[in-house]
């Protein structure tokens, strides 16, 4: 049997595991850290890492790293010999969860959420009523953390989503409480991003815009610009949709600064501060490549990932500028450096470099390049496609022949998750979630 110590991506990704090797990392390995933390030193803030892994991120690092044993979709369920001391600390805390206080229940779900475990937080937290998340803060935190993780849940299985129990947390939730604000952002984001609903995103614009305004006066000075920065990096969606580009670069802009303005006073709030300079910095690459500044997004792409070497996102991210560019021997190798990190960016770094080469005319190259993404992702509709082509054109009529009856298969399995509302996914998504109080 593999131990994590087989493998350099199990080992650098442990902490999802079995809360174990925690040093250093990205930071939404601090997300599992600090979330870990909070629950056994009964402490709380108003915010948190923000992007929220799904629950593929876990399935594709089992896959890569072979570490099947560790495929549980509850923490309780992994092995006793697997677990470590922390890990078994959680289960406990699982064991004993209708008889903890409620403000322990929301530190509980946060750990859950944050390792992935977004059907169990489901399972853990049951439908929470209107009238409960207006009369109770607790109650409104875990009604949001439920409401997101079914949310992650459905982009991640590509579902559509109801809006319907975000609304409720919205519009109910105690006045002054960071839920409904971020209720109202998430909201305001998906409609726009999803959607291309203006109509929509201008009126939950204006609904945020108005909790932020008697909300603000009440928080400390690092939550209060954490939360300025936020807001302008969803609002700036309405411009966005609008095309107007000045009010887009003005609105960027303010969230850069509110974001450059932060003060850290310990590590959660270094660790949460350079994470949103971050995201910043990918949606400012994206600004760049919407106005057509290629020059600009590959600077904003490059730093990003001079600031987080060890997130594969980012080299995607550049990837795709220099293929906007024309630099394709370039891109593919941004693409080939992300294989090397890790889920999320394994099977679609495998592809795109596997596009890159074809384009290149090394056919053989790109034939590798499908044939891994697809070890690592077998539902990889696209490379299926892709090799057929290649196949075809070097006459290999063994794997081609295969290809055929792969995609047969696959195109049948697309049709009946159309119609359910979905597709199959190629990449996994993540999801950054605006503020999460307590």
């Amino acid at each position: 049997m593999l131990s994590i110590e087989s493998s350099p991506k199990a080992w650098l990704h442990q902490i999802y595991l079995n809360l174990g090797n925690f040093a250093a990392g990205s930071p939404h390995h601090y997300k599992v850290e600090f979330s870990y933390n909070h629950l056994i030193e009964q402490t709380s803030v108003p915010y948190q890492v923000q992007v929220s892994l799904p629950e593929s991120f876990r399935e594709f690092l089992i896959r890569e790293s072979g570490l099947h044993q560790y495929q549980v979709k509850n923490p309780l369920a992994l092995a006793p010999e697997l677990r470590t001391q922390r890990w078994q600390n959680l289960c406990e805390h699982l064991t004993n969860y209708s008889e903890l206080s409620k403000s322990t229940q929301v530190k509980v779900i946060k750990l859950l959420s944050s390792l992935c475990f977004h059907q169990a937080v489901l399972e853990y937290v049951p439908p929470i009523s209107a009238v409960e998340i207006a009369n109770d803060c607790d109650s409104a935190s875990l009604a949001l953390l439920r409401a997101m993780s079914d949310f992650i849940l459905h982009s991640d299985r590509y579902l559509p989503y109801n809006f319907k129990d975000l609304e409720t947390i919205a519009q109910n939730a105690p006045l002054g409480h960071l839920t409904r604000i971020t209720a109202g952002l998430q909201i305001l984001v998906e409609l726009a991003k999803t959607f291309k609903d203006l109509e929509g995103a201008r009126y939950w614009r204006s609904i945020v815009s108005k909790e932020i305004e008697s909300t603000r006066p009440s928080l400390d000075a690092f939550t209060a610009g954490l939360l300025m920065s936020v807001y302008y990096r969803a609002a700036v969606f309405v411009p966005l949709l609008e095309k107007d580009q000045d009010t887009v670069i003005a609105e960027m802009d303010l969230c850069q600064s509110y974001a450059e303005s932060l003060i850290p006073e310990n590590q959660e709030q270094q660790i949460i501060a350079y994470e949103n300079l971050s995201i910043i910095g990918e949606s400012r690459t994206k600004e760049a490549l919407w106005l057509r500044d290629f020059d600009l997004a590959e600077e904003r792409a490059r730093k990003l990932i001079e600031r987080d070497i060890l997130d594969p996102r980012y080299r995607l991210e550049l990837g795709e500028v220099l293929l906007k560019r024309g630099r394709v021997d370039e891109a593919a190798q941004a693409y080939r450096s992300a294989t090397r990190l890790g889920p999320p960016g394994t099977a679609v770094g495998w592809f795109m470099a596997g596009q890159c080469y074809q384009s290149l005319g090394e056919l053989q190259v790109a034939y590798d390049c499908y044939l891994t993404c697809l070890h690592y992702d077998p539902l990889a509709i696209s490379a299926v496609k892709r090799l057929y082509q290649i196949t075809s054109h070097l006459e290999d009529e063994e794997v081609s022949s295969w290809c055929q009856l792969r995609l047969s298969q696959l195109e049948q399995e697309k049709h009946n998750m159309a119609a359910k509302g979905s597709n199959l996914p190629t990449y996994i998504p993540a999801v950054s979630t605006p503020m999460q109080p307590v």
